[in-house]
Formats: structure tokens, C-alpha cells, sequence
């Protein structure tokens, strides 16, 4: 084969791969998302199994790892495997030698992308691109050993080309479909960024016009209320009247806190201290619905921020899971250090959240709670925000909800030494 038919050849397959981050990134918002970047894997094995760069003394190339990489890391164990059992069927319908070797290779490597896969999903496009070198180099090594081996120095540079472009391929892949979803979620960011600003604006000019006729109302619900000559029908109906209005007050309140939040100091909070006064704290509310607090936490643990704040936080995010148990249940609450970071974890036994759900939580006006309006939520993730932390969300429907808090350690206290902050 003379070399611009194998460039074309190189090409044609590198084009044949861009299938995939074209189709993901066509379908990223799509709720099929997965099956259609299995098929756009699928798609193209076919076609790189089917028009393999043939060499003139027999020798072929594919690129048919490409399909599977990104099966295992972007579509996880599923879709991997399904990508390797869809290539052994290809394989056997194109009448491709090595099947058996093939299966063997794949399974031995698919153990170690087993592996490695949740700790791909953190790192950077760099990170990413050293680990498909890393992949690509196994599968393509031994091959290159061999020909060496044996003398046929050509082969191995026809392959060593092969090798450089397929590489170029998968790389080319992986940063397209980085940077639209690094895109994505800065849209998403600034989408959300302007809801929040819509609310700020709106409760900065309504929300105390609304208060003034709300406190007239509520003195004259009041009066009523003590009135001798009421049914109890009527009392109750009053007394509906005046949790509705509580409701409302507390709905504006959250509004008024999203539009200016309070400029506070950051001091050194005894995080153990904390939690556990939180915890006893809303134990009550919690045997209210059957549910049980469990507090483990690490002795002397320090963050830097606004004692008021982490208390509310955690308030919040213990009330969510007690209302997400009315049947009943356990919230283990723990505390510990890992080097430099503190983590604070929350966890329920709840009725759980769906993929979606948890894509919107803290969203403006999303809520999970019939008559929620998200902004206990959006209130603490703008809290962890400004604790200087981070957070993760753990869910299964069904199997509870679990909470991830992440904040920079502080300096632990000398001995003997245990501030306290009262509720």
C-alpha cells in the first residue's frame, strides 16, 4: 500500500471516530443520552471493522479500542462490557481472526478501567489524556514487541503511525467532549447565576411591601382567635390561617436572604461541638416522625467560617432528611478530618432521588417536597459556598440520600481548650 492511500486510510478512521463526541455531545441534555452514544460507539465499530487500513503483505489495522474506552469511562461497567460483547459479535460476523485473543486482551484490561474509572471522572483534560495513553500504549505494545521480534521493522513503523494518529483520534475525542460539557455546565452556571439574581431583584423590591399587610392580617387573625363565640370549626380555620402566613413569612425570609446575604466574619468553629448541639437540637423534631439521629463525630474539629451560618446548614440539611423519611427512620450525622479537610456527612433512609432530581437540586423553584419551594437548598449551597467548601450528593431511589460536606481545616485548638456556640 503506498503511503497517501494508508494516510487515507488514517484519516478516514479518524473521522470514523469522531462519531462519538459528535453524538454525545449532540445528545448530552437527551434522556436516552446513554443509548445514543452506545449506538454512536457501536456505529463506529462497524465501520472501523468493516474498512480496516490494509496493508499489501495482509496486515490490518482499527481502531476498535477507541469505542470501547469511551464505553467504560463515559457510559460505565454496562456499557463497556456491552461494547466488548458487541465487538466480538461484529468480529465474528466480518469472519476476523484472533476472536479469542481478542476476548482475553479486553476482559484482562476492562479490570484495571474498572478501577480507575471514578477517579478519571475528577481529573483534568490533561489527567484524562495520560490515562488513554497509558490504554492505548498496553493494547499497541505488545504487538510492536512482536514485529520487532520477528524482523519486520516495516510493520512496526506502519504500526507505530497507526498508533500516533489513533492516539490523536482519542485524544481529539476526549477534549471535544470535555470542553461541551465544561460549556455545558458553565451555561447551566450562569443560567442558574441569573435565576438567583431574578430572585434577589424581586425579593429586594417586594418582599417587605408584602410583610406590612401580612402583619396586618395576622394581629386581626389574632383577635379573632380569642374570641369566645368561635366554632371550633372556625378555630381551626383561623388557626390554618395563621401557619399559612408563618409559611409565608418564612418563604420571604429565605427570599430576603438570597438577595442580601450577611457580611459576617470568619472565626474558628469547634465543627464537633456543633454538630452535636445541632443534633440534639432537632432530635425532637425528628421523634416527631419516628426518626432517629445518630451523631458520630472526631474530637477537635476546626473550620474558619460564621458559627450562625454552619448552623443553619446543617439544620436544613437535616430537616430534608427527616421529611424525607414519614415513615420513619434513621440520619447518621458524622464529623472527621482527613489531612487538611474536614468532611461533614449527613445520611438518610429516605425515599432517595432520581438521576434528574439530583441534577436540579438547588435549582430556583425545583423541590422534591409538595409544598417546598427549593430555596433551603439554594440557601445552604450558597452557605457551603461561602464556608469555602464543597459538597457531593450520594443518591439512590429508594435507598436514602447522602450528604457530603467538604470545608478546609482549621488549626485544631490547644488542650483544654473547647469554644462552644449556643443555639
Amino acid at each position: 500500500m503506498k503511503l497517501r492511500e494508508f494516510a487515507e486510510n488514517l484519516f478516514l478512521h479518524f473521522f470514523i471516530m469522531m462519531i462519538i463526541p459528535l453524538m454525545h455531545n449532540v445528545s448530552i441534555k437527551h434522556e436516552k443520552r446513554a443509548w445514543v452514544m452506545f449506538f454512536a460507539a457501536a456505529a463506529s465499530l462497524v465501520l472501523t471493522l468493516a474498512f480496516p487500513v490494509r496493508m499489501s503483505n495482509g496486515l490490518e489495522f482499527d481502531m476498535k479500542f477507541i469505542p470501547v474506552f469511551f464505553c467504560f469511562f463515559y457510559l460505565g461497567p454496562v456499557g463497556g462490557y456491552l461494547s466488548i460483547a458487541a465487538l466480538l459479535i461484529l468480529m465474528a460476523l466480518f469472519n476476523i481472526d484472533n476472536l479469542y485473543v481478542t476476548l482475553i486482551n479486553y476482559f484482562i484490561i476492562s479490570i484495571p478501567m474498572l478501577f480507575i474509572r471514578k477517579k478519571y471522572q475528577k481529573i483534568n483534560i490533561l489527567g484524562k489524556t495520560l490515562v488513554a495513553f497509558a490504554f492505548y500504549f498496553l493494547i499497541t505494545f505488545t504487538r510492536l514487541i512482536y514485529f520487532l521480534q520477528t524482523g519486520h521493522i516495516q510493520h512496526a513503523v506502519n504500526l507505530a503511525l497507526f498508533f500516533l494518529l489513533s492516539f490523536i483520534s482519542l485524544c481529539a475525542a476526549i477534549y471535544i467532549m470535555e470542553m461541551y460539557r465544561l460549556h455545558s455546565e458553565m451555561a447551566e452556571k450562569l443560567q442558574t447565576a441569573d435565576k438567583s439574581n431574578a430572585i434577589s431583584q424581586l425579593a429586594a423590591s417586594v418582599a417587605h411591601e408584602i410583610r406590612n399587610p401580612m402583619t396586618t392580617i395576622r394581629g386581626f387573625l389574632q383577635l379573632m382567635k380569642e374570641e369566645q363565640n368561635l366554632t371550633d370549626g372556625q378555630r381551626s380555620y383561623v388557626a390554618t390561617s395563621l401557619e399559612e402566613l408563618d409559611r409565608a413569612n418564612h418563604i420571604i425570609s429565605d427570599f430576603l436572604s438570597l438577595a442580601k446575604p450577611s457580611i459576617s466574619s470568619k472565626e474558628k468553629l469547634p465543627v464537633t461541638d456543633l454538630v452535636r448541639e445541632i443534633s440534639e437540637f432537632i432530635r425532637p423534631f425528628a421523634l416527631l416522625s419516628q426518626a432517629e439521629i445518630r451523631c458520630r463525630t472526631q474530637d477537635d474539629l476546626y473550620i474558619y467560617g460564621n458559627a450562625n451560618e454552619f448552623k443553619q446548614l446543617m439544620i436544613n440539611l437535616i430537616k430534608n432528611g427527616v421529611e424525607s423519611m414519614p415513615d420513619g427512620g434513621s440520619i447518621i450525622v458524622t464529623a472527621e478530618q482527613d489531612q487538611k479537610e474536614v468532611s461533614v456527612k449527613i445520611k438518610d433512609e429516605g425515599s432517595g432521588l432520581s438521576p434528574g432530581q439530583l441534577k436540579q437540586l438547588g435549582s430556583p423553584y425545583y423541590s422534591t417536597k409538595t409544598k417546598g419551594t427549593g430555596l433551603g437548598l439554594l440557601i445552604s449551597f450558597d452557605i457551603i459556598k461561602r464556608l469555602d467548601g464543597h459538597y457531593e450528593i450520594i443518591s439512590e431511589k429508594n435507598k436514602g440520600t447522602e450528604f457530603i460536606l467538604i470545608f478546609p481545616a482549621a488549626e485544631r485548638q490547644s488542650s483544654g481548650q473547647h469554644p462552644n456556640q449556643p443555639l
